[in-house]
C-alpha cells in the first residue's frame, strides 16, 4: 500500500512539475476593442472613396500570467497597413503621434490602447468601416504568438 502511495504521489509531482511552465508564462488576452468608423457617410460625404482613408483600433492587452510579453506587431485586411503608435506631449505642449516597434505587457499587468495614448492607426483602409459593422486585427506577440480580435465599429467608449 506505501508503494503504491509512493507512486502515485510521484506521478502526481511529475505532472504538477511539467505544467508549472505553461502556467508560469505570458496569459495574454485582449478585451473591449473597437475601432472608430471611417465611412463616406460618417464623413459627410456620400460620394467619397475609401481608399486613402485612415482610421484607428484600441483595446486593452490584459496579462494574467507571471511573465511579461511584448506585442511586436498587428495586420488587418481592413487596411493596406497598421502600425502601432504612441501619442506623446512635446514640450510646447504639442500631441505627436509616434511609431512605435513594440509594446511591453508586463506580467500580470495591463497595456491600454485608448485615444491619446498607445492606439493601432489603419492607414489606407480597403473597406467602409460602419458603426454597427467588424473588422479583424491579428495582434502579433513575442511569447504568445498570435492573437486574432474581431474588434467592432463604433463612435467610441
Amino acid at each position: 500500500m506505501v508503494r503504491k502511495s509512493l507512486v502515485f504521489l510521484t506521478v502526481l509531482f511529475i505532472v504538477a512539475a511539467c505544467a508549472a511552465p505553461a502556467a508560469s508564462g505570458p496569459q495574454i488576452h485582449v478585451e473591449d476593442a473597437w475601432a472608430r468608423p471611417a465611412d463616406a457617410a460618417s464623413m459627410g460625404d456620400d460620394e467619397m472613396p475609401m481608399s486613402g482613408m485612415n482610421s484607428a483600433a484600441y483595446f486593452l492587452i490584459v496579462n494574467d500570467g507571471r511573465r511579461a510579453d511584448a506585442l511586436i506587431g498587428i495586420t488587418s485586411e481592413a487596411a493596406d497597413s497598421t502600425e502601432m503608435h504612441e501619442t506623446r506631449i512635446d514640450e510646447n505642449n504639442v500631441a505627436q503621434m509616434l511609431p512605435v516597434a513594440r509594446v511591453e505587457v508586463p506580467a500580470r499587468g495591463t497595456v491600454e490602447f485608448t485615444p491619446g495614448s498607445y492606439h493601432v492607426m489603419l492607414v489606407g483602409l480597403t473597406q467602409d468601416l460602419k458603426v454597427g459593422d467588424t473588422l479583424t486585427l491579428k495582434l502579433q506577440f513575442e511569447k504568445s504568438g498570435e492573437i486574432v480580435v474581431d474588434v467592432p465599429i463604433q463612435l467610441g467608449q
